[in-house]
């Protein structure tokens, strides 16, 4: 990262001075100084020692000079270094693997294009395609809205105390880059591109359109709009394509269930479906749907941030260097690191993966409780890494909300688990999710283990195919005209299936 200098003006933190200063801090925790991910090392100058930093970082690293920016506020000049990993070098998943939408990688031909946008929470995904659905370049990265909280909750919150504007300006300017960046990779003048269609939670495409957040965040949830929203870039973009070129934003079914979750249940055919099928979007949220394409129900479940490495100690994104698998067997131990590089961290896969194989080792038990030669320091992975009983609380937590949710899911619709014909696991985490042991852990019903198919980034494939298929918009419609939702946060049944599945592995 070059040098900047930046002012910090009474009152403000350093972390939000340097997000007003174009300087990318990511802060999972939307800047309570509990997720210590936006740490920054004291160069010149001096910053008191908060008691959040105490419990972030050793003495050791305090007297480096180690600081949480969030809960910094200078009083003199000083010289920082930002120390967090490089999340730009997130893993991405950028194809529809094994869905209907299959392209023809690398070709661009003359023609007419689309673009089609999975706009994530924590990442981004853009398609160029022709009109027939043929992707020829798929661009990834990073959205910098992570600055004001890893989650859905955390960016409403910022949104409702007056950053919405900035949040707004944020993912406009992140998908103008990636818009660009195909343009520029393709050789390809702007004119090529005859509309942009997003598929996106509700959250994401009301911070997209500048929408109030505020009955986000509040009983009844009330969405200023999930129908389908159709613009021009010029409206929301202002330069990059065309001022008139169509922009779609695909609608949703709820606050909590939105058009991503639409997007992926048009890709992987529930139109058409006539035996029910379970579909499990896993991230901040566990998002689920079950059902045919002539009956649905469909609801969210918050299983936090573990399984994108927040809350976790040594907890990271899907960054090279993450722990992402692992094998113990006696005092063998082997774990692997996306991209092959030395050990920086753990992802959600990682510790599913470890506390999977602590389980078939026994050095911890169904309730949670780790051996107690680990108890106190944790069991440990890499270098200094270490498992700690309480990050294996928060997986715990994480895992039986989601088990909890699909339990209660099956149940409101009337399903046993012999007449879910498949189970569809969408996102990168399903992508790199080790089935045997999700179902080890207790995360999926063993009787569901042989039905389970990863279908990569649905989202952005429903955007493919909503982008090259005249009927998908009436398609969308049909979905959300049979869809139930199911409340959990009232449901009692739920709250049974949760306490069942604080423990780990699976009932008899």
């Amino acid at each position: 990262m070059p040098d900047c200098e930046i002012e910090v003006f009474e009152g403000q933190s350093l972390m939000e001075a340097m997000i007003a200063g174009g300087v990318y801090v990511s802060a999972a925790c939307g800047g309570k100084g509990l997720c210590g991910k936006c740490g920054v090392l004291v160069c010149e100058g001096v910053l008191p020692v908060t008691a959040e930093d105490r419990k972030t970082f050793s003495a050791e690293q305090l007297n480096r000079g180690m600081r949480l920016s969030c809960m910094a506020y200078p009083a003199d000049d000083l010289v920082v270094s930002v120390i967090q990993q490089d999340e730009e070098q997130f893993y991405v998943l950028g194809s529809a693997e094994n869905l209907s939408v299959k392209g023809r990688d690398g070709e661009v031909a003359e023609g007419r294009y689309f673009i089609a946008v999975d706009l994530g929470t924590t990442t981004l995904a853009l398609s160029l395609a022709d009109e027939r659905g043929g992707v020829a370049d798929t661009y990834t990265g990073v959205n910098h809205q992570r600055a004001y909280g890893a989650d859905v909750i955390s960016r409403i919150q910022a949104s409702n105390e007056g950053n919405g504007p900035e949040l707004t300006a944020s993912i406009r300017e992140d998908l103008k880059h990636g818009v660009n960046a195909l343009l520029q990779n393709n050789g390809m003048d702007a004119s090529a591109v005859c509309k942009v269609v997003i598929a996106g939670n509700t959250t994401m495409g009301h911070l997209l359109m500048g929408y109030d957040c505020s009955t986000l965040g509040q009983v009844p949830f009330t969405p200023v709009n999930i129908d389908t929203v159709k613009t021009t870039w010029g409206q929301l973009f202002g330069d990059g394509l065309s001022e008139q070129t169509p922009v779609i934003l695909m609608p949703g079914f709820s606050t909590f269930v939105g058009g991503d979750i639409l997007s992926g249940l048009l890709s992987t055919g529930f139109v058409g479906r006539e035996t029910p099928a379970l579909f499990v979007d896993l991230g901040t949220n566990g998002e689920m749907a079950v059902g045919t394409g002539q009956r649905l129900f469909v609801t969210s479940t918050a299983a936090g941030p573990a399984f994108e490495g927040g809350n976790i100690s040594c907890g990271m994104g899907s960054v090279a260097g993450a722990i992402c698998s692992a094998v113990i067997d006696g005092e063998q131990r082997v774990f692997e690191t996306l991209g092959g590089k030395p050990a920086a961290g753990i992802c959600g896969t990682g510790v599913i993966e470890v506390t999977a194989e602590l389980l078939k080792e026994e050095l911890l038990d169904e309730t949670g409780l780790l051996d107690e030669e680990y108890f106190d320091d944790g069991f440990p992975l890499e270098g200094d890494l270490a498992l700690s009983q309480a990050d294996i609380r928060q997986l715990q937590l994480a895992k039986a909300a989601v088990r909890a949710g699909v339990e209660t899911l099956l149940m409101r619709y009337g399903l046993e688990y012999d007449q879910v014909g498949e189970v569809f696991l969408a996102g990168g985490f399903g992508v790199h999710l080790n089935i045997e042991k999700a179902v080890a852990v207790g995360l999926l019903p063993e009787e569901l283990k042989d039905k389970v198919k990863s279908v990569g980034n649905s989202a952005l494939a429903g955007a493919l195919y909503y982008g090259s298929h005249e009927q998908a918009e009436s398609e969308c419609e049909q979905l959300r005209a049979v869809a139930a939702e199911v409340d959990l946060s009232t449901d009692q049944d739920f709250q049974e299936f949760y306490m069942d599945g604080m423990m780990f592995g699976n009932p008899e």
